[in-house]
């Protein structure tokens, strides 16, 4: 009788601290719910702002690249050459818009004017068609926005752009998020490291060394592709002798930004202004066209895919579709980086860590190096 007394408290204690136990997680999971449930709900109430900060990560990676690769060429400090590297981009700009700001002006009045004609040339020869008549007819109303005066096609484009804070204040809120990312990333990453388990931030270190190391690769390919095809598309467009050549070309190099949908759309205006000149300067259209999106699909990419993740077609076009039905036009810019920086953290955290497959991941041996 004098041992069971002891006996019954300890059964006791370990049933109230079970019990305790049991209240203590049920407490964290309903409070990872409810946090869960605040940042879907701010995303939605909130989506521009937080796909802009996302895009102003992407910048920040390419100045801090720059800037980097100039503070290890000249030896000087990283605020330095973040200094001279926005230094040289915005006398880059002014001096690309002092020099070609009057021709592109006035390419675009002649674009503005040129391809409502276009239209209507390749409407009426459509309609001889029975084939054409059944185009038109499933087509919705362009002519309306073709048939804009050049101030209306302006604001139409920029509204297409506009979120929650306007064009103007979307572009000062993304330089001022751009500037302060690339002057010191060390801050922000070490802030989220500091929001996970001290066992887990070496593994979180190396994650989002990984991710940024994707991201930013991703993004040096994408301008050398952009660049690319904006250079093969003026050259090409002014030796076949297409007026509208520069805004053509500038046109595919923005549109370059998105894959796949991107060439699509920019080979369209093309043709409808070339349609007036005949058959032959629509096939060497197609044929400018089709060269640039070669050197795209068979040298480019490949080049890129050496060092960052590889995106498949499926995935990249539903992320388009489904970030361009949610967001607009913002949606589909941010989509394949949005999905590059996913598929890294799923390949790293899900497969790697969860199911213990090991998967050679581009960028996570270095990452692991730098952690």
């Amino acid at each position: 009788m004098i041992n069971q007394r002891p006996l019954s408290n300890s059964t006791e204690n370990r049933s109230a601290m079970s019990r305790a136990e049991f209240i203590r997680r049920v407490l964290i999971v309903a409070g990872i719910a409810m946090l869960a449930v605040a940042l879907v709900w701010a995303f939605v109430k909130a989506s521009d702002v937080f796909i802009l900060f996302f895009l102003a990560v992407l910048l920040a990676l390419l100045l801090r690249t720059a800037s980097d690769a100039i503070a290890r060429y000249i030896g000087i400090g990283a605020g330095w050459s973040l200094a001279l590297v926005v230094i040289a981009l915005l006398a880059l700009t002014a001096g690309v818009g002092y020099i070609l700001g009057a021709t592109v002006a006035k390419q675009f009045d002649q674009f503005t004017t040129a391809l409502p004609k276009s239209f209507e040339q390749t409407r009426v020869s459509l309609q001889q068609h029975e084939w054409g008549r059944q185009v038109l007819d499933a087509a919705p109303p362009a002519d309306k926005f073709l048939s804009a005066s050049p101030a209306d096609l302006a604001s139409r484009v920029t509204a297409l752009f506009s979120t929650t804070l306007g064009v103007l204040g979307d572009l000062i809120l993304l330089a001022f998020l751009t500037l302060y990312l690339a002057a010191s990333p060390e801050t922000y990453l070490e802030g989220l490291r500091q929001l996970v388990p001290p066992r887990h931030r070496p593994r979180t270190a190396q994650v989002l060394a990984a991710v940024g190391f994707h991201l930013k690769w991703w993004m040096l390919g994408r301008l050398m592709v952009m660049i690319a095809v904006g250079i093969i598309t003026g050259i090409g467009l002014w030796i076949i002798g297409v007026p509208q050549f520069l805004i053509l070309a500038i046109a595919a190099a923005l549109l370059a930004a998105v894959p796949y949908l991107g060439a699509i759309i920019s080979v369209v205006p093309a043709l409808l202004l070339t349609i007036p000149q005949g058959p032959t300067v629509v096939l060497w259209t197609l044929v400018v066209y089709a060269l640039a999106q070669s050197v795209e699909g068979y040298l480019l990419i490949p080049l890129i895919q050496q060092n960052t993740i590889r995106l498949p077609a499926v995935l990249t076009i539903a992320a388009l579709g489904l970030m361009g039905g949610l967001f607009g036009v913002i949606g589909i810019i941010a989509a394949t980086p949005l999905s590059v920086a996913i598929l890294v953290l799923v390949k790293m955290l899900y497969v790697e860590d969860i199911l213990g497959e090991p998967l050679d991941v581009p960028g996570e041996k270095s990452a692991v190096a730098t952690a």
